[in-house]
Formats: C-alpha cells, structure tokens, sequence
C-alpha cells in the first residue's frame, strides 16, 4: 500500500509542475479540469535552480513531479535525491510531444496515475505514453 502521512492517512495527490512546463495551458487546463491540485515551480523556486536542490521540498511536501525530464532518473545526484527524499516522479516518455498532446495524454494517464500513487509507496518513477498509458519503471 501507500505510505502513510501524518496521522496515518495517505498523502493528497498533488501534482508539482517542473519549471519548464508549469505554463504548459494544455496540462493546467488538464488538471483543472480533473479536479486535481496543481503547484507550480516558478511560484515556489527561482527560475534555474538545480534540480537538488528542489527535489527535496517537492518530496517533503508529498507532490508528485510531473516532467518530460526523464534524465533526472539517471543523473546520479538527481537519482539520489529522489532516492533520499522518497520522491514520487511521472515523466513523459517522449520529449518530443507538443503541449496540446501532453494535455490529451495527462487527461488519459490520470487515473492510472493516481493508483500508482496510491498503491507504490516512495520513491518511483512512472512514465506516461503520446497514448496515456503509464508504466511503473523505477522504485530506486
């Protein structure tokens, strides 16, 4: 099962929107639109600022990352930064996806993704296919 938060009880599914798609209107219509909480980098964090050094706030606060930066699984001092601070991360697959195709996709991964925040304890990192389709890939 999840890990617990506070007094026992599972951590609010909050999305936290890396720097470089917290404007992405296509992913903000998409998650308002589901009803899911959303927080963004550049209202937190300076632009620029190392992923480190981020990672350990979004983590703490108990968000989930989504990011088309999928290198942040390979980077050691990225990996053990979600390593450590029990990170929960989806990434797009491709990088390559217009905003309007991250949006259609986000729509359809959002259900998958909320079991897999509920049922994976901390850390691991999930991919969400052009299709919307996500796959666990790393619990670290």
């Amino acid at each position: 099962m999840g890990d617990a938060e506070g007094q026992g009880g599972l951590a609010s599914f909050v999305i936290f929107l890396d720097e470089n798609h917290c404007r992405n209107p296509h992913l903000l219509a998409a998650l308002s639109h589901a009803g899911i909480e959303c927080q963004k980098h550049l209202d937190h964090f300076s632009p620029g600022l190392e992923d480190t050094t981020w990672i350990p706030v979004v983590a703490a606060r108990g968000w989930c990352l989504l990011t088309a930066d999928a290198r942040i699984r390979h980077n050691e001092l990225e990996r053990q930064a979600v390593r450590e601070n029990q990170l929960r991360m989806f990434y797009f697959s491709s990088n390559n996806v217009a905003g309007r195709e991250m949006g259609v996709a986000l729509t359809r991964a959002l259900p998958k993704m909320q079991k897999i925040f509920s049922d994976q304890a901390p850390p691991f990192a999930a991919s969400i296919t052009r299709s919307g389709d996500v796959n666990l890939r790393s619990t670290f």
